[in-house]
């Protein structure tokens, strides 16, 4: 990296070199070791943030750090050939020797606490990564708790979606104020992105895999009561904030699993700045603008509601119909 890099060009290079590691893992087996919340983590997980973190610490030691991960998991579930075997990954990403110590430090860099904070996911979307599916290197930058700049790479998302033989890997990087724009992950050529002008009859819904990450019902019913019939597709990730942002989807909602849960500021910062700079809008189920200020828990808001923009009101409305049933 270079010390002269801006935060998103060092974000934009970091998830590129983090996610040649990903690949190189899923090209494998990728075995996993679950958490404590039995939420998995793999070697790319830890090797993804380390090599991002690694970047930060060297180049914004100033700027304060939410990651997903930490090495407490790692040192006390990891045997000696996984560890042999994140040291390898991490040092070859790096183009030079690591030590396992050296890579910890990495992964557990928390910075001060600073006007600037990046929030990481190295893998969002695990279980999607696990199963040769869709998942993102999600690097959000907040300034002053305000989303500023994110990028997602997105290493299996085709360059187009309507084209199976399409290659794979996109790139959407955004800055606030500057507009929202994509990339092959592999190559150059930046192109802007914008959300579509669809209405809400036509409008396609967004939303998660995993049935712990939302209510599929309550998606059903909110397209129902707001007379949305452009269909319902379930994709992994933060690959959804890319993909309403370059006009592919124009709503991606994500109800709460149970009542007392918040989402977590890594899950979603990076996606919000893509959407919002490519003209979308980004809000809780109620409307509320996203609260990334509380630290590790967005405690002032209920779920995540992303949308063209147009369709907002219509999402909102359609949402609170389902969820008074």
């Amino acid at each position: 990296m270079n010390a002269s890099e801006s935060p998103l060009e060092l974000a934009i290079a970091s998830a590129r070199v983090a996610a040649r590691l990903c690949r190189k893992v899923q090209a494998g087996i990728p075995a996993s070791m679950d958490k404590d919340d039995r939420s998995p983590v793999t070697l790319a997980d830890y090797g993804s943030q380390a090599i991002i973190l690694r970047a930060v610490q060297e180049s914004f030691p100033d700027h304060g750090v939410m990651s997903e991960e930490g090495t407490a998991h790692l040192r006390s579930n990891a045997d000696q050939a996984q560890v042999e075997r994140l040291v390898a990954l991490v040092s070859d990403a790096i183009g030079g020797k690591a030590e396992f110590e050296q890579v910890c430090n990495w992964i557990d860099h928390s910075g001060p606490s600073s006007a600037w904070a990046w929030c990481i996911d190295p893998i969002d979307g695990t279980k999607g990564f696990l199963r040769g599916d869709q998942y993102a290197i999600a690097i959000g930058i907040l300034r002053e708790g305000v989303p500023f700049a994110g990028v997602l790479a997105c290493p299996n998302l085709p360059l187009d979606l309507d084209d199976p033989e399409s290659p794979r890997g996109v790139i959407f990087a955004a800055l606030r104020g500057e507009g929202a724009k994509r990339c092959p992950l592999d190559g150059e050529g930046w192109e802007s992105v914008r959300v579509s002008d669809r209405s809400a009859a036509d409008a396609r819904v967004l939303g998660s895999v995993e049935s712990a990450h939302g209510d599929p019902a309550l998606v059903v019913r909110m397209m129902e009561d707001a007379g949305i019939e452009g269909g319902f597709v379930r994709f992994d990730s933060q690959v959804k904030y890319g993909i309403l942002a370059q006009g592919d989807a124009e709503i991606y909602v994500r109800p709460r699993s149970r009542p007392d849960w918040r989402e977590n500021p890594w899950d979603h910062a990076g996606g919000v700045v893509v959407a919002e700079e490519a003209g979308g809008r980004v809000t809780d189920l109620d409307g509320k603008a996203l609260d990334f200020s509380s630290g590790g828990k967005m405690v002032h808001n209920r779920g995540v509601l992303a949308t063209n923009g147009i369709v907002h009101e219509a999402a909102v409305a359609g949402l609170q119909a389902a969820e008074a049933i």
